[in-house]
């Protein structure tokens, strides 16, 4: 399955600390899954800022793990970064309603997992168990 993933508020807290269970979610994903990023800090095909953007923001171990994450292409909307004709999940905080329109079009709106580390502050954790 594809793993596609945001980064602000979805592996980051809002004040740009890491998510609980971080490590784990990441080994977990990587070792099990093909992950891309869809954020808007890789968006064009290179995954480098990427990577120096979160080098100084999650903890060292986490770094291998984040090296396997392939980059996606995508221009205004982040669902044209996904590949519809393979399963997925989408983790990401917020979905604008034009994404999700593309989501309800390909019958994949339950595809999206909605990430509220606020109020779910180890939601990387149990999400681990429904992928």
């Amino acid at each position: 399955m594809n793993i596609y993933l945001d980064i602000n508020e979805t592996l980051l807290k809002k004040d740009g600390t890491p998510a609980i269970g971080i490590v784990e979610f990441l080994k977990y994903i990587t070792d099990n899954h093909s992950v891309y990023w869809l954020t808007t800090h890789c968006r064009n095909g290179d995954n480098s800022y990427v990577l120096e953007y979160l080098q100084d923001k999650l903890p060292a171990e986490s770094n291998d793990f984040l090296k396997k994450i392939i980059p996606t292409k995508w221009d205004t909307l982040k669902t044209s970064g996904i590949d519809f004709s393979q399963d997925f999940r989408w983790f990401d905080d917020y979905v604008m309603e034009s994404e999700r329109q593309v989501l309800k079009e390909n019958n994949c709106e339950e595809k999206h997992i909605l990430i509220d580390l606020k109020n779910n502050p180890k939601q990387l954790l149990s999400v681990i168990e429904l992928i």
